[in-house]
């Protein structure tokens, strides 16, 4: 995992409209720990494939393929002041 994806909620509304890509935030692996130890709320969405995602996780995170991320928003939660993180396993 070399780099996580951080979206907030205006990044989230990026997705449905016309907010731009300075919204949009990387994180490290640390910093996402940090995150999760402090119980902030936050929904995972671990962006790899199936099988990736079977042979191991972060616990609680939402599986949607890269072939499905165009329906992400029916799957994510209503609430947007709901911190959204997508991570996957970088680029090769």
């Amino acid at each position: 995992m070399k780099k996580i994806i951080l979206f907030s909620v205006v990044a989230f509304i990026f997705m449905f409209s016309n907010a731009s890509a300075k919204d949009v935030k990387s994180i490290t692996a640390d910093e996402l720990k940090k995150m999760i130890d402090s119980k902030m709320k936050l929904t995972l969405v671990d962006a790899r494939t199936e099988m990736e995602y079977a042979q191991g996780h972060i616990p609680k995170a939402l599986n949607i393929p890269p072939d499905k991320l165009n329906i992400i928003g029916t799957l994510l939660p209503k609430n947007r002041q709901t911190l959204v993180i997508i991570y996957c396993r970088g680029v090769d």
